[in-house]
């Protein structure tokens, strides 16, 4: 692997586990394989909601308000329910797709708009906050061990750029993943609309066709902002939640444990399908939901028509008993684990403010470290917008 394309200013030679990470490669999960680190369940300081920027096919616009939240429409009674039909193909070639705008990417703004929205929020958490960023960021970090051999990991690039002590993370499109999306099949593009018509049907009541006929779109998205602490490192991260459990009383229940995930996944007629869904989707649906202590996914089983004829609604915590039963084990301290020691590796090696550098982490599958770059502040890896430095909630004056 290269080495860093700048050496770090500060002296390294007193912690050589800075300049590697981690320490033995990447292929050995067992290093990782320790006892759970300390973890505080998720609490949710705020919500927001997102939808479409008029005359934009890429831009969303904030709301500040709970707009997008949807309950959750079960189609029948018990955790598994079958002899269903929801035809996932329908309405396809109506959806309202959001596209990639060249040189434009969201990045985590709309997480800082949340905090110029709620300086007072922000400011009664800052100083517990050592990171800010999204949910998705994390539960792609917390698989990164198990993902050498995933056809579907592209890898990651994460930027980090520290303010007034606290980090800011954002990932950028590395290669492969935008040579996915350029070459992206009209299946590929099915598999991605079924997983929002999925959500349409189970978030509407069944007998209102109206409702089901009105073109999807994946420019909507309720938000919650969750506050978590993994070992020393204190997190603010905002992540898209599917819908709420109405049967739950909000008096008794409080978010994110009232949140519900909704997935699709291939009806599992073979032994080798069961083990990689196991091994894969399992995975990837554990730590999302885990990481934001939301309790609940509803998963709908589909066929290659895209036609759901049962779902199975299965708890969080119950996920990694199911994987190891399977023989197909995954552990989720080696997850958390990961997670945690990269955080901190980040912490200690993104040391300057973002007036003096923007720092960059690479990792694609095969590798058996992460590379790190310090960059320039006002590099094409700034990802923080000016309006934030300027009117940032406890700057100096």
């Amino acid at each position: 692997m290269a080495r860093p394309e700048k050496r770090m200013k500060h002296d390294r030679d007193e912690l050589p586990s800075l300049r590697n990470f981690p320490i033995s490669s990447l292929r050995d999960v067992a290093q990782f394989d320790r006892s759970f680190p300390s973890f505080r369940l998720p609490e949710e300081i705020g919500t927001f909601s997102l939808s479409q920027l008029p005359g934009s096919q890429s831009k969303r616009q904030y709301h500040d308000d709970c707009r997008a939240l949807k309950p959750l429409r079960r189609r029948g009674k018990g955790t598994l329910v079958s002899n269903i039909s929801l035809n996932l193909d329908h309405g396809f070639h109506s959806w309202i797709r959001r596209v990639k705008e060249k040189g434009y990417s969201e990045h985590i703004d709309h997480l800082l708009e949340w905090i110029l929205h709620h300086p007072q929020n922000f400011l009664l958490f800052k100083h517990k906050i050592n990171l800010v960023c999204w949910r998705g960021k994390l539960h792609e970090l917390m698989t990164t061990p198990y993902s050498q051999s995933d056809r579907w990991n592209n890898g990651w690039i994460i930027c980090v750029c520290k303010i007034d002590g606290i980090l800011y993370l954002s990932s950028f499109e590395n290669d492969a993943a935008a040579a996915k999306r350029l070459g992206q099949s009209q299946q590929d593009s099915k598999f991605e609309y079924w997983g929002f018509k999925f959500e349409q049907y189970m978030t509407t009541d069944p007998a209102d066709r109206e409702v089901l006929k009105e073109p999807v779109t994946n420019f909507d998205g309720f938000h919650s902002v969750l506050y978590s602490k993994l070992g020393e490192t204190g997190i603010l991260f905002g992540g898209e939640m599917d819908c709420f459990d109405p049967n739950l009383d909000p008096k008794t229940t409080s978010a994110p444990a009232t949140y519900v995930e909704l997935k699709t996944s291939r009806l599992l007629s073979t032994d080798n399908q069961r083990r990689q869904f196991c091994s894969q989707k399992l995975l990837k649906f554990w730590a999302q939901s885990f990481v934001a202590g939301v309790p609940t996914i509803v998963i709908g089983f589909r066929n290659d028509q895209g036609n759901v004829s049962q779902t199975e609604e299965l708890r969080t915590q119950d996920i990694s008993k199911i994987v190891k039963s399977s023989g197909e084990p995954w552990s989720p301290a080696v997850c958390v684990n990961f997670l945690n020691d990269f955080l901190t590796f980040v912490r200690r090696t993104a040391v300057e403010e973002y007036d003096k550098a923007v720092y960059r982490f690479v990792w694609c599958p095969g590798w058996e470290k992460v590379e790190f770059h310090e960059e320039a502040p006002d590099s094409k890896w700034k990802f923080i917008p000016d309006w934030y430095i300027r009117s940032r909630p406890g700057r100096p004056t």
